[in-house]
């Protein structure tokens, strides 16, 4: 063979391997990305893929979960655009894949990997707000995107939780002792990050007490004293708030001579309304229960140059003693006005001296006009089964005679003028016109030739230690802040504290045992067992509270929904609306309502055995009870008491009030918030009607529907 032949198949391999004859390079191989690669997925939640085409100007891709082009229900969904959407329920297998496929070749894709797991739990509301310590309790939590076996845990411990619905929790268990802890909820496994933590305090004062205590210390529960009762107790608050600061100073000062008591409206309420915890409420109070039982008129004494310098001797001496009160009082030049008292002289022989003053100071400012039984009970005649006079005519006239001689501070002795720009000085003795004659006071003898200043003290002294004085004032400062209808125990009780200067409760002191002591009367009418059975529904009486007045009405409701207000005096004319309290302006001396009122048997379906005072119903009337009614709804409705100035927050309530799962949970909270839990079953099945009718998609609308027609109530205006 020759050799041409011998080398053909070294060529043809040759050719074969060099490829010697092709008609070009091979396609660029397409390949796909997928963002992000590895994830986790909460249920109620979406996550964005994006992906990226190489090898290929074509970009577009399918999408498909665990195979399945767009997905399924089952382990979820996709768009075209590469949103994922998890199931409403994480499936056994919780880890799935979500695949791109390049459109321009069908073997080109990537997989994401996915972890799906429960969705963090969002805790908006806790009900009740504050745990008792050392206390079973049962809770509600609202909030968010609760998961079926999800667990409420308080701090550590878990609690034994039930599973309402995706926005509700119950649970149980037993409080800890006095401190702040956190509340979470955690949704089962896969995950289990637990939500965030809610601070729920664990107090020694339940809600309902705190509530109903401050109602009676306060112009209103709020938030920040509300939290100082419960983490501390109601002595540590008393304590406090005998200590505090004392915000009258802030009333205005006016030209002299100004007729306008309206200025001082703004600056009364603002205080009322102060929502700062260590704000002197206690003291705003009681002046403002004094200012009843000892009546200054601002329509006889107008001028904010006398009444503002009245109202600081009742603010000043609210925590000091009785006694000092009664002498302060006596020589204001506004009581000297209003009641006569300023420029009284000696009378001229056979005439009398003016009476005005003595008179209602004994009738009405200390002692009485019966003699009482250290009960508070009148005394009455064993004879003729009638009440026995305290005092006579002789003694009224007495009196009169030793207050002569006491006259505006003017520079000038004796020289009696209208005293513009002087009303917040005391009235000043002109010993020339005063009566020295010898005087005899409810059976105790004042010497002859005496100054002013010592008939003046010598007529003090007698009334103060007159055995009257203990039991009339415990009653009506007990009627002021906690209850109409005080039992004769009740009054003895805080008659003594007041008699003795001194009372004690859970190891806490009051007083400094003098007598007259105002600290100890007032802690023992607001800590007395009685003030307190209310406390507990077990032992709460139907026959205890009173009726909100006007000011208490609109003061009580402010502070609740965190009133505000910008000092327009228009808040005034509302509760004068609302029945004829128009502030610092009474009728009379008796105030705007009397001490001594009872209801009319007539108003009861069943009368009851004995009378029932009701001081605050004497200006309650069908058309003044309508007028609370339309008034505070435009006050919830329009969020403005007096429309413009006062307004209200219902927010926080309205942010639970969009499930219909938890309207009952809403009204629950407000009866705690308002009504301290007394309300009827009755009226939260009629509230929760009118609330269900309000379209969901309205929540403050059902906040404020819940709102007003609780307070408008016959169970809220009577302050239990």
């Amino acid at each position: 063979m020759s050799s041409r032949w011998r080398s053909f198949p070294l060529t043809l391999v040759v050719l074969l391997i060099c490829g010697c004859g092709s008609s070009g390079p091979p396609p660029q191989q397409i390949v796909v990305n997928v963002t992000p690669a590895t994830v986790t997925v909460r249920t109620g939640d979406t996550q964005q893929f994006f992906a990226s085409v190489a090898g290929t100007t074509n970009q577009s891709v399918t999408w498909s979960v665990n195979g399945t082009a767009g997905g399924n229900n089952t382990s979820g969904t996709i768009s075209p655009a590469g949103l994922y959407a998890p199931p409403a329920q994480v499936p056994a297998q919780n880890q799935i894949l979500v695949t791109a496929t390049s459109a321009a070749d069908s073997s080109a894709n990537q997989s994401a990997k996915v972890t799906l797991a429960n969705p963090i739990a969002l805790v908006s509301f806790v009900f009740p707000p504050t745990l008792v310590s050392n206390a079973p309790f049962s809770i509600s939590v609202i909030g968010s995107k609760f998961v079926g076996g999800a667990q409420v845990l308080l701090a550590t411990t878990r609690l034994t939780t039930t599973f309402v619905d995706s926005s509700h929790l119950t649970a149980t268990g037993n409080a800890p002792a006095a401190v702040v802890v956190n509340l979470t909820v955690v949704n089962p496994m896969p995950d289990g990050t637990p939500s965030a933590a809610a601070a729920v305090p664990v107090t020694v004062v339940n809600q309902r007490a705190a509530m109903r205590f401050l109602e009676q210390s306060t112009f209103g529960p709020d938030d920040a004293q509300l939290a100082a009762v419960e983490t501390a107790g109601m002595e540590s608050f008393l304590s406090a708030q005998f200590q505090a600061p004392t915000s009258d100073v802030n009333y205005p000062s006016v030209p002299p001579g100004t007729n306008d008591v309206h200025q001082l409206f703004p600056v009364f309420f603002q205080n009322a309304l102060d929502a700062q915890a260590g704000s002197d409420q206690l003291r705003q109070r009681v002046m403002f229960a004094l200012n009843q039982i000892w009546v200054v008129s601002g329509n006889k004494v107008g001028q904010p140059d006398f009444y503002v310098p009245y109202l600081r001797v009742l603010t000043s001496d609210a925590f000091g003693n009785y006694r000092k009160l009664m002498e302060d009082v006596t020589l204001n030049p506004a009581m000297g006005n209003y009641l006569d008292m300023a420029n009284n002289v000696k009378p001229a022989p056979g005439a009398h001296a003016n009476e005005n003053y003595a008179r209602e100071f004994m009738q009405l400012f200390t002692i009485g006009p019966n003699v009482l039984n250290p009960d508070g009970t009148p005394v009455l005649s064993p004879t003729t089964g009638a009440f026995v006079p305290t005092y006579t005519q002789t003694d009224i006239q007495e009196l009169a005679l030793a207050f002569t001689g006491w006259t505006y501070p003017n520079g000038v002795s004796c020289q009696y003028n209208w005293p513009y720009g002087n009303g917040g000085s005391p009235m000043v003795a002109c010993d020339t016109n005063h009566d020295v004659s010898a005087k005899t006071i409810l059976g105790k003898p004042l010497p002859a030739n005496q100054t002013a200043q010592q008939d003046l003290t010598g007529a003090l002294d007698t009334i103060f230690n007159h055995p009257n004085l203990p039991p009339f004032v415990a009653r009506r400062m007990i009627q002021h802040l906690v209850t109409s209808n005080p039992s004769p125990a009740y009054v003895t009780r805080v008659a003594n504290a007041f008699a003795a200067g001194k009372f004690t409760s859970n190891g806490t002191p009051f007083g400094d045992g003098m007598r007259g002591n105002m600290q100890a009367l007032i802690a023992a009418v607001l800590l007395d067992p009685e003030a307190r059975r209310g406390d507990d529904p077990a032992t709460e009486n139907p026959l205890d509270g009173h009726l909100r007045e006007p000011v208490l009405f609109v003061t009580n409701v402010l502070r609740a929904f965190h009133g505000t207000t910008d000092s327009n005096n228009n808040i005034v004319y509302v509760a004068l609306d609302m029945g004829g309290e128009f502030l610092f302006n009474s009728g009379s001396v008796f105030n705007f309502f009397s001490p001594v009122y009872d209801i009319p048997a007539a108003d009861f379906n069943t009368p009851p055995a004995s009378p029932l005072s009701g001081p605050e119903f004497q200006i309650f009337t069908s058309a003044s009870s309508l007028t609370r009614v339309n008034d505070i709804e435009g006050a919830f409705f329009n969020s403005s008491v007096d429309g413009s100035s006062t307004h209200i927050d219902l927010t926080a309530n309205a942010s639970i009030a969009g499930y219909d799962s938890d309207l009952g949970t809403m009204v629950d909270a407000m009866n705690l918030q308002l009504l301290h839990g007394t309300m009827s079953a009755a009226m939260r099945t009629a509230i929760l009607t009118a609330v269900s009718a309000v379209s969901n998609g309205d929540p403050l609308g059902r906040a404020r529907t819940a709102a007003h027609l609780i307070v408008s109530s016959s169970q809220y205006q009577v302050q239990r």
